[in-house]
């Protein structure tokens, strides 16, 4: 992602995440600030979203090589 793309960021203020055994599944809410006024305390709550075991793995290693590249700078 670069600074120059025009898409809105929301800055995620929490979340809800798990297992969900009998399916292999990785379950994932972000709770989002949707809009400057708004507090950490008050974030919007998303729906859940899910991810194959392979899928969360490589969200994983994404977020690993992202905070890596940031903490270089």
């Amino acid at each position: 992602m670069s600074e120059d793309d025009n898409e809105s960021i929301y800055p995620i203020a929490n979340w809800d995440i798990g297992p969900i055994e009998e399916h292999q599944l990785v379950v994932f809410r972000p709770h989002f600030i949707s809009s400057p006024e708004q507090t950490a305390e008050d974030a919007e709550v998303s729906r859940y979203y899910a991810l194959t075991v392979t899928q969360a793995k490589e969200l994983k290693e994404a977020l690993e090589t992202a905070i890596m590249m940031l903490e270089k700078k």
